[in-house]
C-alpha cells in the first residue's frame, strides 16, 4: 500500500511539473502584439525594416488563430508557438521540400 501511495505522489508531482511547460491551448488575440514581441526576443527575430516586420506580425496574428482552431479540434494534442510562428505562406511553402513543376498550359 505504501508504494502505491508513493507512486501516486511522484506521478501527481510529474504531471503538475509538465502542465507548468505546455503550452496553454487558446492564445487571447487581444494580445497578440505582446506575444509576438516576446516571440521576437526568444527567437532574436530581425526583420529588414518597418515593413517587413508588420508583414511577419500580421502572419504571426493570423498563425495564432490557426493554432486556437487546431486546439480546438484535436483535444489530445497541443499546438503552440514555435520558430515559425511568423512564417508567411510563402516562407512556410519554401520550406517544404517539395517543389511541382509548373503546369503547362
Amino acid at each position: 500500500m505504501n508504494f502505491v501511495s508513493v507512486a501516486l505522489l511522484i506521478a501527481t508531482v510529474v504531471m503538475a511539473s509538465s502542465a507548468e511547460t505546455d503550452p496553454p491551448r487558446h492564445y487571447d488575440l487581444n494580445q497578440a502584439k505582446e506575444l509576438f514581441e516576446s516571440f521576437v526576443k526568444e527567437h532574436n527575430r530581425e526583420y529588414k525594416d518597418d515593413a517587413d516586420r508588420e508583414l511577419h506580425y500580421q502572419s504571426f496574428k493570423k498563425n495564432l488563430a490557426e493554432i486556437n482552431q487546431l486546439n480546438e479540434k484535436n483535444p489530445y494534442t497541443t499546438f503552440g508557438i514555435n520558430k515559425f510562428a511568423d512564417y508567411t505562406p510563402e516562407e512556410q511553402q519554401s520550406r517544404l521540400g517539395l517543389r511541382l513543376p509548373a503546369k503547362k498550359t
